[in-house]
């Protein structure tokens, strides 16, 4: 336990020391690694030569059975580098988040603690890597890239490579090249970089020095990760809740409008037929079932309505339900009449 704590604070050191080493300096302690990249499409195969951050192109080769690895790496054999699986825009993934500025220093680790709540994928199944995109200092958040690469479809791609005679892939990159991507438990290695081996004696000598104060700040460290988080969850579950909310009240909305196109209310009718009915005409009753509208009284000439309903459209499929009949009384004409009420049409 003490032996992997010693480890885990030398890695801890190394990485923070030469982090905080100008420009200038950081050459002297570490050296890039050239790669011989690998991207695979259909039935073909890209080969890339990348040293100090330029890129040659090696050459386009065909998966039949004339390719030989052996043949196109044979000038590359003699010096030390790395090889990759460099993977194209359709075998990774980007996403975009939005982080409080307290997480600028570790994001990489933050979000390591938040694949599987930011991305479909679970922890131990995706290669990623996290880099700043935006950092808005007068709002105090920035917006990182966030790429991702299954488990299944990286191990695909490196058996096909196997297949191919490759030997073992080093390092997993996107973005031709130029971001490279790990899993949760490997974000504490740099598999790019190889020391230099004599200024290691004076970076151990700092190393020893400094391992008196490092568990206070690393403490420091994580209960401001552990804020951040506390923030960001609190905020998802707010946004969340109001998202939930105005899901139910649009889900609301639309059921009512959808239910009174289906059924008109009774006091839309009502203005409808007063509207379109004459004067000398009287309603005794009126049904409303659904969208049929059923209509009983006496008018001066009820023979007519037919045509004054038919004219109107708010109203359609008007037809006599029974003969009409003449009142003695006031020498009127009984009528009733049913009709197929059209739906409001909204802009």
């Amino acid at each position: 336990m003490a032996l992997t704590t010693f480890k885990a604070a030398l890695i801890w050191w190394k990485s923070n020391l030469y982090a905080g080493l100008p420009p200038i300096l950081r050459g002297l302690f570490q050296t890039h690694l050239p790669r011989l990249a690998f991207s695979l499409g259909e039935q073909q195969l890209a080969v890339h030569w990348l040293k100090d951050g330029k890129q040659q192109v090696v050459g386009n080769f065909r998966l039949d059975k004339h390719f030989n690895f052996q043949t196109i790496s044979k000038k590359y054999t003699r010096r030390p580098h790395h090889l990759e699986l460099m993977l194209s825009d359709k075998q990774a993934l980007l996403l975009q988040h939005t982080f409080p500025e307290a997480v600028l220093d570790n994001l990489k680790q933050v979000v390591s603690y938040q694949i599987d709540r930011l991305t479909p994928f679970q922890t131990d199944a995706v290669y990623f890597n996290a880099q700043v995109a935006q950092h808005d200092k007068a709002r105090k958040e920035l917006k990182a890239d966030i790429y991702l690469a299954p488990t299944v479809v990286v191990d695909k791609l490196v058996q096909q490579l196997a297949s191919l005679g490759i030997p073992t892939i080093q390092r997993i990159s996107a973005k031709q090249g130029a971001i490279t991507l790990s899993k949760v438990q490997d974000i504490a290695l740099d598999k790019q970089l190889g020391w230099s081996k004599w200024p290691l004696y004076i970076f151990g000598v700092a190393l020893i020095a400094s391992l008196l104060f490092p568990l206070l700040y690393k403490q420091r460290r994580l209960e401001q990760i552990d804020a951040a988080l506390a923030t960001v969850k609190s905020a998802s579950a707010q946004q969340l809740d109001v998202r939930d909310k105005l899901m139910a009240a649009d889900e609301a909305l639309r059921f009512l409008q959808e239910r009174r196109k289906a059924a008109p209310l009774m006091l839309e009718v009502v203005e409808r037929l007063s509207a379109v009915l004459p004067s000398d005409t009287w309603l005794e009753r009126m049904e409303v079932n659904g969208t049929t509208v059923q209509i009983r009284g006496e008018s001066s000439a009820a023979l007519s309505l037919i045509d004054t309903l038919e004219a109107s459209p708010s109203f359609a499929k008007v037809s006599f339900k029974s003969p009409v009949t003449r009142n003695a009384a006031n020498g009127k004409d009984k009528f009733h009449i049913e009709a197929q009420v059209e739906p409001v049409i909204t802009p």
